[in-house]
């Protein structure tokens, strides 16, 4: 079907999901770029796929096709990859994911859109088994996240609007130590022995992880910096954190 006018109900639907009620209310989110589409996982139900002629022949079982002119209105890259899809959202079951010996990352008010994409990145990328974002951070389903992520948000269970001190409860009654980042310790990245199940919070930039989060953790951990710099960005210090886990506990396999 070939869409001229962007008071298409297809169009519309897609600038809709620019928003995040919307996302929520509908549970759909959009992905951008040729190579994201292309590798969406079958498990994940794909709604339609939006493309221009440039990509007129690409496989799907729902195929719009619009113009140049109406894909760039409703993008928000500079340069639109001419073709993108509209996914149903997944919803993962906290308990079963917990259920998984290994490492989690718990997200406290993150609002970086691209700190979020690129955690996501990093925390698949080293074998993370799950995400757990709180209440107040920025949308794992918003176009720049998804976009940062690269693809890996549809390999690893993100939970969004969580109740992190209930969250951080639970963990530790199923015997997952619960890990922030600190200077008042002595305990350095380094030197520190993780235990197979692990999880590590990742705080807000500006603000840092809330008070009533580490009042309930198990283990303070600083990493450590040889420079004049105090503090990381939020996505550096979770990949430096997450590579050193991943080499303890995959040590000699």
């Amino acid at each position: 079907m070939f869409i001229e006018s962007v008071h298409n109900d297809i169009i519309k639907l897609i600038v809709s999901l620019k928003e995040k009620k919307n996302r929520d209310e509908l549970s759909l989110f959009v992905v951008e770029g040729f190579k994201q589409v292309s590798e969406i996982p079958e498990n994940w139900k794909i709604k339609f796929v939006l493309v221009t002629e440039k990509y007129k022949n690409f496989v799907a079982d729902k195929l719009y096709i619009t113009t140049d002119k109406i894909f760039k209105k409703i993008c928000d890259t500079k340069t639109p990859q001419e073709i993108l899809a509209v996914v149903e959202k997944k919803i993962f079951d906290t308990e079963q994911v917990l259920s998984n010996k290994g490492t989690f990352v718990v997200i406290d008010t993150l609002q970086d859109p691209g700190n979020m994409g690129t955690i996501i990145r990093t925390a698949e990328a080293f074998g993370a088994k799950g995400i757990f974002v709180s209440k107040n951070s920025v949308d794992v389903y918003s176009d720049k996240v998804v976009r940062s992520t690269m693809g890996t948000i549809f390999n690893i269970p993100v939970i969004q609007e969580c109740d992190i001190i209930f969250l951080l409860t639970t963990m530790k009654k199923k015997n997952i130590n619960v890990c922030a980042f600190s200077l008042d310790t002595n305990n350095t990245l380094s030197n520190f022995k993780f235990k197979n199940n692990n999880a590590i919070i990742i705080g807000n930039e500006s603000n840092g992880i809330s008070k009533d989060v580490l009042d309930i953790v198990d283990t303070k951990i600083k990493i450590d910096m040889f420079g004049k710099a105090q503090s990381l960005n939020a996505a550096v210090a979770c990949s430096v954190a997450l590579y050193e886990i991943s080499k303890q506990l995959n040590k000699g396999k």
